[in-house]
């Protein structure tokens, strides 16, 4: 009888709530994941503990958020080091499972090279490892299009394509704010985000002089070695290009040249340079200035930034041909619809530039513009402005009007509106704010944080909110067997996987990340900044929904909540139960022993 009640009582005992515990009372974690991101920015580990947070209500776990700095990134990443697998594995094998990352992007989007599969790890940047044949043919179509509309169908359909795949979650849209002088106008606020401002438009109704207060010094003396933004700033003054970006609509349109002719199959470009075109000294622009121009860009001894992007359009110097003095002949190493980009860097006076050069050697990239052997040979050029003083001490500059440069077509014959214009660094933000209400400077630069409610109450003032070139977003490892190919979820495909990272964007908060950020973001969609060329925005966020991420868990073939098929026995009560077994299991031994005593008594 004993016996008996002893099994029955152990029965009842594991057969209770505490130990069949079905996940109505709690939402089951179904796996877990790591999280990785630069430690280079503090607001955004603050939304990613959010996201962490958010994470756990639809059973995904995280084990670690490492937060660390890119020389710790890049071995898990697009430099991973192919020692233990040829392909880049889960955080926990050295590799990566989540990835917070900030990417900028150029005004015609191209995505070949994070998501291409002719660019997959290792041979190219496509650390995601996101291979998608039907995606791919959408972007040779793209990048061989020269039909604007038919691009643009193209673009759509990709954009599509990864709102759909989710190699990468996109959260946020960031966002520039600049504080200006009323009295200044006609000044194109995402051109000068971009360093590609069209200053001979600006205006200062006050005095025709618009001094620009930055945030750092300028350091670098001319346009082929130029580094920094702020430099590219007031180079973008100086140096003429043959195209540059319209105001306003951002497409590509001459200005010193007059056009330029596609060959039938798109590989070539004849460029005709406008024969009114002048350098600052009245001297004209012929296409061997263009020619020794980017010459110069594609030698490594210059060290040109451009270098790389250069030489892979244009395989040696040769690729440049003049024709005639006002035309020259672009050959392409293949067709790209983007080429007119490749029209846009700076041009220098070969005939002064080359003598130099040949006198005291690339040297003369190093030194002071306005000094020493280099005078003004390299800031000698063909744009609105020219260099008026070059302070290296204090890192400013102050620019003229180029008195030629109303000869141009382009131009219609009217002189830059501004007298003089100044670049002018300042490393306090409180005092900037004083100089633009005291009217000692006309713009305030966004990277000086500048926040709409102090200036929102001047009338002397106003603010400009600018679409930043780049998205904040987190990166998906395909290569992940249950957010990435889904092999080790219950469902094992890779439906399943998909199906996890939708799950995951639902329950990204979009809208509150966005309202308590500095940098006044807008909600992200796709990896592609709703600031570029054939941004499709027909697609919206996706919605912070709770249910929905739930259920997609769930159709991957996890028990996230409700009564689970499967008894579930919790982690906390594991020992406990084991202990009990152990007890019970006692228990019998020893009411069995004294029977087996008794029988062998008789």
């Amino acid at each position: 009888m004993n016996k008996k009640i002893g099994v029955l009582f152990l029965i009842l005992f594991f057969s209770s709530p505490y130990f069949l515990k079905p996940a109505e009372a709690s939402v089951n974690i179904a796996f877990y994941i790591d999280l990785l991101s630069p430690n280079t920015d503090p607001e955004r580990n603050q939304w990613i503990m959010l996201i962490q947070e958010q994470l756990s209500k639809i059973g995904i776990g995280v084990r670690l958020h490492e937060s660390t700095t890119w020389d710790n990134i890049a071995p898990r990443t697009w430099s991973y080091p192919l020692i233990d697998y040829d392909y880049i594995p889960t955080y926990a094998e050295g590799g990566y499972d989540l990835l917070f990352v900030k990417w900028s992007w150029d005004l015609d989007w191209d995505p070949t090279d994070l998501y291409s599969s002719r660019c997959l790890y290792p041979s190219g940047n496509n650390f995601y490892q996101y291979n998608n044949t039907t995606f791919d043919a959408k972007l040779d179509k793209y990048l061989t299009e020269f039909d604007p509309i038919l691009r643009n169908k193209y673009s759509h359909d990709m954009q599509k394509i990864l709102y759909e795949d989710l190699p990468s979650i996109c959260i946020v849209y960031p966002r520039f704010l600049f504080a200006y002088s009323t009295n200044s106008s006609y000044i194109d606020w995402f051109l000068l985000s971009i360093s590609n401002h069209r200053a001979e438009n600006w205006l200062d109704y006050y005095d025709s002089v618009i001094k620009y207060a930055i945030p750092e010094k300028l350091t670098e003396p001319n346009i082929f070695v130029q580094k920094t933004f702020y430099d590219a700033q007031w180079m973008q003054c100086v140096y003429g290009s043959l195209y540059q970006r319209a105001r306003y609509n951002h497409e590509w349109e001459p200005v010193i040249a007059t056009d330029a002719v596609y060959s039938s199959d798109y590989k070539n470009l004849t460029i005709t340079i406008d024969p009114n075109a002048k350098f600052s000294d009245g001297s004209p622009v012929l296409a061997e200035d263009v020619k020794y121009s980017y010459e110069l860009y594609m030698t490594p001894a210059v060290h040109s930034s451009n270098y790389d992007y250069l030489t892979k359009w244009f395989t040696t110097n040769d690729s440049i041909e003049i024709v005639n003095p006002y035309t020259l002949n672009f050959n392409l190493t293949q067709v790209y619809t983007f080429a007119h980009s490749l029209l846009s860097y700076s041009i220098v006076d070969k005939s002064i530039a080359d003598p130099a050069i040949a006198a005291y050697g690339y040297n003369i990239f190093n030194e002071i513009p306005l000094t020493g052997n280099v005078l003004d040979t390299l800031v000698k050029s063909c744009g609105p402005f020219m260099l008026d003083v070059y302070d290296s001490v204090n890192g400013s500059v102050k620019l003229l009007p180029n008195p030629y440069w109303n000869n141009l077509t382009a131009s219609r014959g009217i002189q830059p509106l501004l007298d003089e214009l100044y670049f002018i660094p300042f490393s306090n933000t409180d005092f900037v704010h004083s100089e633009l209400l005291a009217g000692h400077i006309d713009i305030m630069d966004y990277h000086f944080e500048p926040l709409p409610c102090i200036f929102w109450d001047f009338g002397s003032y106003d603010c400009y909110l600018v679409k930043e070139l780049a998205h904040e977003e987190i990166a998906i490892n395909l290569k992940h067997p249950i957010i990435g190919t889904g092999e080790l979820t219950p469902v094992g495909t890779p439906e399943a996987a998909r199906l996890i990272r939708k799950a995951i964007s639902h329950v990204i908060p979009r809208s509150e990340i966005s309202d308590s950020l500095s940098y006044l973001p807008r909600p992200g969609i796709i990896p592609m900044p709703d600031s570029c060329i054939g941004f499709d925005d027909s697609l919206t966020p996706y919605r912070y929904e709770l249910d929905s991420a739930i259920y997609y868990i769930e159709q991957a073939g996890y028990c996230v909540e409700g009564p689970c098929s499967v008894t579930q026995i919790t982690a906390e009560n594991c020992l406990l139960i084991l202990c009990i077994l152990g007890l019970s299991s006692f228990y019998l031994i020893y009411k069995r022993k004294p029977s087996f005593n008794r029988m062998n008594n008789r």
